[in-house]
């Protein structure tokens, strides 16, 4: 009886084993692309997906948990005034010469700091836009990939900043080394930077690839000077302002 017992014991424990091994695996989550220059950044146009208009601002895809969002300068979507910011234009990654070749999406929400919304500070001039496709269902992060954000980056970083200018019908590209302009400002000295390319990001090398430390805009909603820009310095608070974005329905 002692070994007909434990051939039921083995027996119990080899189906045990063997229902456990069947049980099917999670599906993985899918793979985002590495977000590059050309995908990640695109123009702001003032209309909808129907009737787009012309392209008056920047911005690029940042990392996010739904993978829909697109940072830009707050003065790109809200007046300033205390009005609520805009909603409803259309973000196009990678455009160039009309054509657009990762679709368009549509603002759905846009969250900016109330100290901008109230009197247009520029030391807020930041907005984070949450973006639906006006055709299909993948979010823009799973097409572009999405850069990081490095909140609080310091300065003397050597950087490419990208935009779209309001004559040009593809993306300008200027390089140079990102200072202090005051604690709450960088500058960079990267002529060519026109009206247009405000809200395009200020690009470093890191350990994983790209990553945003700036954009354009801030002082002067980015420089009265083509030769000069700025930027809304970065600090850690804006992680809230990002997270704020995240959990906002859009």
């Amino acid at each position: 009886m002692q070994g007909f017992a434990g051939r039921l014991v083995v027996l119990s424990v080899v189906l045990l084993v063997s229902g456990c091994a069947t049980a099917p695996a999670p599906p993985a989550p899918p793979t985002r692309p590495a977000p590059t220059e050309p995908a990640a950044v695109g123009a702001l146009f003032g209309g909808p997906a129907t009737d787009l208009g012309d392209h008056y601002c920047s911005g690029s895809v940042v990392d996010s948990p739904a993978g829909d969002l697109v940072l830009t300068a707050a003065h790109c979507v809200a007046a300033g005034d205390g009005s609520p910011a805009r909603t409803g234009m259309s973000f196009v990654p990678g455009y160039r010469d009309g054509d657009r070749p990762h679709g368009v999406w549509t603002v759905a929400n846009a969250v900016v700091d109330p100290r901008f919304l109230a009197d247009a500070d520029p030391d807020f001039d930041v907005a984070f836009l949450t973006v639906r496709p006006a055709d299909g269902t993948r979010p823009v992060e799973d097409v572009t990939g999405g850069f990081p954000i490095a909140f609080d980056p310091g300065a003397g970083a050597g950087v490419r900043a990208i935009g779209y200018p309001d004559e040009d019908d593809g993306p300008t590209v200027r390089s140079g080394v990102t200072q202090r302009f005051s604690p709450t400002q960088l500058v960079l000295s990267a002529p060519g930077l026109e009206d247009g390319t405000s809200g395009g990001p200020w690009l470093r090398a890191g350990a994983d690839g790209p990553e945003v430390v700036g954009l354009t805009g801030g002082y002067e909603q980015g420089g009265s000077s083509y030769d000069t820009s700025y930027s809304t310095y970065l600090a850690g608070s804006f992680a809230a302002l990002r997270d704020q974005a995240v959990d906002a329905p859009g």
